[in-house]
């Protein structure tokens, strides 16, 4: 009997190990994802010479062709929020969720938040 748990055991740490190794191979590969939320406000553009209008101006665009240097600097006026987490919390929606306890048996995980330190378990 505890020969059976010991195996199941020693397979639920390989099968955890194998996981984190398969994300730190992901994250090496393909990065860490951002995502960038849109300003608030619309986008100013400016025009070096000087521009007389009779009515207002409406700009709609549904696609612009995008090319990106090798190197490249983005200035942006206001701060931009930007989303690095990959758990997010999803009582506060604010923090990360990083493992705490793991069962070895059950292999049940339990997680808590960085922000509101509220746990979650299975």
């Amino acid at each position: 009997m505890y020969r059976w748990l010991l195996v199941i055991g020693l397979w639920t740490v390989a099968l955890a190990l194998g996981a984190l190794f398969f994300l730190g191979w992901q994250a090496l590969n393909n990065g860490i994802p951002l995502r960038l939320e849109e300003p608030k406000s619309p986008l100013r553009v400016e025009v070096n010479n000087p521009l007389v209008l009779t009515a207002p101006l409406e700009v709609r665009v549904s696609a612009l062709p995008l090319e990106i240097p090798e190197q490249f600097t983005v200035a942006v006026e206001g701060p931009v929020r930007a989303d690095t987490g990959i758990l997010r919390c999803p009582a506060c929606g604010e923090g990360t969720l990083l493992p705490v306890r793991i069962n070895l048996l059950s292999g049940a995980i339990t997680w808590r938040c960085t922000a509101c330190a509220k746990e979650f378990r299975p």
